[in-house]
C-alpha cells in the first residue's frame, strides 16, 4: 500500500492534525456553545481540571465546570462570576 517510510509519516502526520483540528479547535466550540461556556473557558476548564484530578478530570471538565457556573448563578455574590464562564456571544 505504501511505497515507502515518508508516504506513512505523511498518513500519520495528516491524521494528527485532523484530530488537533477537530479535539482542541472544533469541539471546545460545539460545546462551549451549547452549553453557554465560552470557548476560552472549555479550554481553561480542561487544563485546570486535568491539573487539579489528571485524566479523570480533562474527561469531566465540561461538566463540572458547568456545575460551578450553576452554584455561582444561584448566589447572590457569585452572579457576576458566572457571568464570566457564559458565551457572550450568544445570540
Amino acid at each position: 500500500m505504501f511505497n515507502g517510510f515518508y508516504e506513512a509519516l505523511l498518513v500519520l502526520a495528516g491524521y494528527l492534525l485532523i484530530n488537533l483540528v477537530f479535539g482542541n479547535i472544533l469541539e471546545p466550540r460545539i460545546m462551549g456553545r451549547g452549553l453557554g461556556l465560552s470557548t476560552l473557558v472549555v479550554f481553561l476548564s480542561l487544563i485546570f481540571w486535568g491539573w487539579l484530578l489528571g485524566p479523570v478530570g480533562m474527561l469531566l471538565s465540561v461538566p463540572l465546570t458547568i456545575i460551578v457556573k450553576i452554584a455561582l448563578e444561584q448566589t447572590a455574590g457569585g452572579q457576576s462570576i458566572a457571568v464570566l464562564l457564559s458565551d457572550l456571544n450568544k445570540e
